[in-house]
């Protein structure tokens, strides 16, 4: 049976396309402040926000998310999975043009997906030995050794794209990366100045998908020349050049900025709901093989405090420990009865028990996100008040990530994810994610939702995980929250999913 929908559906994020006024016309240049650099544009190697948003417009994949989280073809024009969740087949699209000008072969399909099941985290989780074939020109098939009934999920999941790429440009890739920036989206690469910019230009010969614009899913039209992203880590210049019509997207604003970008008649604010978390390094260090010592933190941990000293305006976070959100067929209310309950005494016993004897715990944070630095001075007065030593070290966004995976730099630190499609595909619990977790546990609750044949049964699964979370304390759900910009009412087209903004369909108005 050709599959149009998976069973569940995920939780729309963001406030929806801007207002604009004036006459819409093609052409022209849109300009966006990103608050960091980025360090990667290869897909499967980076799942950063600002690498994510800027590739979204150049790269495609088979399936994508709609603004409600399901499942719809991009690159596939349809999909079937076998009643035992093992076998995927995807039907593609014809005429699809690479940016070299080459037209999607099946053989670039496989290339791509091997290399995405060997590299990315999800893929190497939940699809190692599986096979890639192609029985057709037109025809693709994902084989599992086990069911993966989360399978169309993993591939739809924009953090670490399952991007199409020619079969050249994989042959000549490296585990590190790919060495040309090809893909089939609405922009091609054009440049790349490290810590400067990064600019993309329109793609002529751009083959969209049919059916309207559904958070990443539906028809896509380059109407401007040209998206440049500018690299401004001064969150008062990206403001003040969104206000001013130097950028006409502001991104990541910083949270003491929402009440005059909310005035602003020249801006409009729109928002990506989003988790923060306390990651552990559970690969070595002091929390390697110590879960006493990451439930006492669990026990201190105040994140009413917390989270008010990160995002000021009640009306940017919510104190929620669920894994997903509220109202989301997948929102699981297990385990939360642990969550944001501070209890000294109880912390102390805890750090007793953990063998703990005062070493310092290397805490990395950065001012490029000021919210993380605010919480993470918050979060060091309270484990002092517990006899917990801290010293923190403040990098920027582009240095911590790429110590994040470096497990001699640090101990814990704080970082941000967008909802996941699945929350068994989050990066903080996969084994080359942040934090490296590798607790067998873990991998048996995902493998009893990726064999879970109805809703009831999946459903006790994700109740599972979630138990397993406070009580292994992989790491440590601050809040969820807003991430804001500014977006000028001189464009039209803004686009929103899920997990972050898209650009590709946006306007210019005269």
């Amino acid at each position: 049976m050709t599959v149009v929908a998976m069973m569940f559906g995920a939780a729309a994020c963001g406030s929806g396309s801007s207002s604009s006024s004036g006459t819409p016309t093609d052409g022209g240049t849109v300009h966006v402040a990103l608050n960091a650099s980025v360090t990667s544009l290869d897909p499967m190697m980076t799942g950063a926000y600002v690498a994510r948003d800027t590739m979204r417009s150049l790269y495609e994949s088979l399936v994508t998310l709609k603004k409600d989280g399901s499942v719809a073809p991009l690159l596939a024009k349809s999909y079937d999975v076998s009643k035992d969740n093992k076998t995927f087949t995807f039907k593609l699209r014809t005429g699809v043009k690479f940016h070299n000008g080459k037209t999607m072969k099946a053989e670039d399909v496989v290339a791509s997906m091997q290399r995405w099941i060997k590299l990315s985290q999800i893929g190497s989780t939940f699809f190692t030995g599986s096979t890639v074939s192609s029985p057709d020109a037109d025809t693709v098939v994902i084989a599992s050794p086990k069911p993966v009934s989360t399978g169309l999920y993993d591939m739809a999941d924009t953090g670490r794209i399952a991007a199409i790429m020619p079969k050249s440009v994989i042959d000549k890739a490296t585990d590190t990366g790919v060495s040309e920036y090809i893909g089939t989206g609405p922009f091609k690469f054009t440049s790349w100045k490290k810590d400067t910019s990064i600019v993309l230009s329109k793609f002529a010969d751009y083959s969209s998908p049919t059916g309207t614009s559904d958070g990443y899913s539906g028809a896509r039209k380059a109407h401007v020349d040209k998206l440049e992203f500018d690299f401004v880590t001064d969150g008062t210049t990206r403001m003040t050049g969104a206000l001013s019509g130097q950028y006409e997207i502001g991104y990541s604003l910083a949270d003491s900025q929402y009440a005059q970008a909310k005035a602003s008649s020249d801006v409009s604010v729109e928002s990506d709901t989003m988790l923060e978390t306390l990651i552990f390094n559970k690969k070595q260090g002091l929390f390697k093989d110590n879960q006493k010592l990451r439930q006492a933190i669990l026990a201190t941990l105040d994140m009413s405090k917390i989270a008010k000293a990160g995002h000021q305006n009640a009306d940017l976070y919510t104190t929620d420990g669920g894994l997903m959100p509220k109202g989301n067929p997948l929102r699981s209310e297990a385990g939360l009865d642990k969550y944001n309950a501070p209890d000294v005494a109880k912390a102390k016993q805890l750090v007793s028990e953990s063998g703990y004897s005062g070493q310092t715990i290397n805490f990395l944070t950065t001012k490029d996100y000021p919210y993380m630095y605010d919480e993470s001075m918050e979060i060091q007065n309270e484990l002092k008040a517990v006899g917990i030593a801290t010293n923190i070290q403040v990098l920027d966004w582009a240095t911590l990530l790429q110590k994040m995976f470096q497990p001699d730099q640090w101990d814990m630190l704080i970082s941000s994810y967008s909802f996941s499609a699945n929350p068994i595909c989050y990066s903080f619990f996969q084994a080359s994610g942040a934090g490296w977790n590798t607790d067998p546990q873990f991998l048996k609750i995902a493998d009893s939702i990726n064999a879970a044949t109805t809703e009831a049964d999946q459903k006790s699964g994700y109740d599972q995980l979630q138990n397993w979370f406070y009580d292994y304390v992989p790491n440590i759900m601050i809040s969820h929250y807003q991430q804001i910009s500014a977006v000028s009412k001189k464009v039209s087209g803004y686009g929103q999913g899920m997990q972050g903004p898209a650009y590709y369909n946006i306007q210019l108005q005269q």
